[in-house]
């Protein structure tokens, strides 16, 4: 990504890197615990003051109870971020917005896109008749107390360094395992209790609290990714209480909280088939295209090339005499997150064509300038499976998902995908790993039912190519909830990232209801390579 620590999660804003949220046999469900038309208690409304730095944004803080059942005991506290409707007079009332991860910042998110670093999802319509309020969820971001696993910041940096992302031997896979036990052990020794109360039911009864705190009888929400999942079970639990409703890019909680035994939540999403399919759109524009360097060496040169790489890494000499070397798990990793975004294409056909140079010439132009790459790479993207997103996004999806407590359960998932989703496979499946041995019993958790209805119908958004959130949950969840789909014709994670068309459709419906027709598309703003 970017070399200084803003510039990072700036780069981790935009491509979502990292992914959707999955993962069997964690606690029973707790569901039955809490009425789903159950009053919550009485929330004193928000205090908003100047934010500090910029008076344009409004930030406030609302405690919520740790534990929903026990509301006299230990207390969360939510930071939230406002942008004041531009024209109060018209105010139609307050979006709540989630970024996804779990475990990005959405009030970073939004002091982003108010300071025009990052594209808005909407367009000025909503500016003018909306608050829009970004939300820190308990255990992330702003939010206090946050997820931690390590002592220090520096522990965190260093720790990881030699476990490679993508393990792709038995060596690698135990050293991998004895990593994310130790992660594991980590985390519950840093964040304590906390880890028993982060799960997406105790997220969506904290957003009923917000709603109240904001003064809403029905909560206005737009939720990307795992946002869609935190949607998804907040509109099962307070269906009467669902105001307008965007789900951009799905993660459907229905395919992720459980699955057969000896599943992981890769293979049950189909992130790794989806990674595969945009890989394989990557190559056939590529192909077709004005501009792609990589399409010179044939349709077969892509698995070529990672092939060797798997075999051996790839020996490379900076020209201040730096050795460095270019993995199988590094390219895969720099393949897998710029997939996300179609901008950052560019970026893979010129690693790509530059990796192919140098394996042919090892000893060439492109070897030297494919060291400063890796070099590069080393220093500001490490291959590490234990990124700053890591906790939160681990705490949420281990606590929320079924999953194995059998390290070896991802080796053999991924040798069983690797058969139909190459390359891809092993590198979706992974990023659940440390579920095995995760420390945390969480209080409170949604499995279903999946079927209220809502009385607003809902928009659902998603990239006909998408390599995080597949088509298919979209389409699983329009059959499920009162919704109208609206599918983007293109490629890439997060609909309104890459199409203003689905930005026009998502105003429309924020601003006047308007659904678009059914069996509607829209086109993306970029064809790579044309």
């Amino acid at each position: 990504m970017i070399a200084d620590l803003g510039g990072r999660r700036r780069a981790l804003a935009v491509v979502g890197v990292v992914v959707p949220a999955l993962v069997l046999g964690a606690a029973p469900a707790h569901a039955e615990r809490y009425a789903v038309a159950e009053q919550p208690p009485a929330v004193k409304a928000l205090s908003w003051e100047d934010c500090a730095g910029n008076a344009e944004l409004k930030c406030a803080s609302l405690d919520v109870p740790l534990e929903h059942a026990d509301p006299e005991g230990d207390h969360a506290t939510l930071a939230l971020v406002k942008a004041p409707a531009r024209t109060p007079s018209e105010r139609l009332g307050s979006l709540v917005v989630n970024r996804g991860g779990p475990g990005f910042s959405t009030t970073e998110y939004l002091e982003l896109i108010k300071a025009k670093q990052l594209p808005a999802p909407w367009d000025d319509r909503v500016w003018d008749r909306y608050d829009v309020i970004g939300l820190d969820q308990r255990g992330v971001g702003k939010a206090t107390p946050a997820v931690t696993c390590f002592a220090t910041p520096e522990a965190a940096a260093a720790f990881g360094a030699g476990v490679p992302t993508v393990p792709v031997s038995p060596s690698e896979v135990m050293k991998r395992a004895a990593k994310d036990a130790e992660f594991a052990t980590g985390c519950r020794k840093h964040s304590g209790k906390l880890l028993d109360h982060l799960s997406t039911a105790a997220v969506a009864r904290d957003l009923d609290l917000v709603r109240e705190a904001l003064g809403e009888q029905r909560l206005n929400f737009l939720g990307q990714s795992y946002g869609v999942a935190l949607g998804t079970v907040y509109a099962n639990l307070f269906p009467q209480r669902v105001g307008s409703f965007v789900l951009d890019s799905v993660l459907n909680p229905a395919n992720t909280t459980t699955g057969p035994v000896g599943s992981v939540p890769s293979e049950r999403i189909g992130s790794d088939t989806s990674t595969r399919d945009v890989m394989r759109e990557f190559l056939r524009l590529c192909a077709q295209g004005k501009s792609c360097q990589f399409a010179k060496y044939g349709p077969h040169a892509h698995d070529e090339l990672l092939t060797k790489l798997r075999d051996k890494p790839l020996a490379l000499t900076t020209p201040d005499g730096k050795e460095v070397s270019l993995t199988y798990s590094k390219l895969v990793v720099y393949i897998g997150g710029r997939l996300y975004q179609t901008k950052a294409w560019s970026g893979i056909d010129y690693m790509l064509d530059l990796t192919h140079r140098a394996l042919a010439e090892p000893t060439g132009q492109a070897a030297s300038d494919l060291a400063q790459v890796v070099a590069f790479m080393d220093e500001y993207e490490p291959d590490n499976p234990y990124n700053e997103l890591t906790p939160a996004y681990s705490a949420f999806t281990c606590n929320d998902d079924d999953t194995s407590k059998f390290a070896l359960a991802w080796w053999a998932a991924a040798e069983r995908r690797e058969r139909i989703a190459a390359h891809f496979a092993t590198l979706r499946a992974y990023e659940t790993s440390q579920c095995a041995s995760w420390a945390g019993r969480p209080k409170e958790r949604y499995t279903g039912p999946w079927k209220a209805k809502t009385e607003k119908p809902v928009l659902i958004l998603n990239n006909r190519f998408d390599p995080a959130t597949p088509l298919s949950g979209a389409l699983d969840l329009s059959r499920t909830l009162n919704s109208r789909l609206l599918i983007t014709e293109g490629w890439g994670h997060i609909t309104t990232q890459q199409s203003t068309c689905a930005i026009t459709a998502t105003s429309d419906y924020l601003v006047t209801g308007a659904l678009p027709k059914p069996g509607a598309t829209c086109e993306p703003d970029v064809i790579p390579f044309s």
